[in-house]
């Protein structure tokens, strides 16, 4: 499947290491989210070992703060 997203929100995700690929969730196993923050998303399962540019550490808790991962999260509910 692939998801949609705005123009805005790609523009905001300038720091995209992928190339926009989640957007194609059957080349790019996004991280499964446990809930929405305040500008970002707690993440529950990191499914992507590679280096990301909007993943934070937090204490024993990860973060993501992408802006198309967060749109993707609020669209479609993954």
């Amino acid at each position: 499947m692939t998801y949609q997203i705005s123009e805005d929100t790609k523009k905001r995700t300038s720091k995209c290491s992928y190339n926009f690929e989640c957007l194609n969730n059957e080349i790019f196993d996004t991280c499964c989210i446990d809930k929405e923050i305040s500008g970002g998303l707690f993440v529950k399962k990191i499914c992507n070992q590679k280096f990301c540019n909007y993943f934070l550490y937090f204490g024993s808790r990860h973060i993501c703060i992408c802006p198309t991962r967060v749109e993707i999260y609020r669209r479609h509910n993954i």
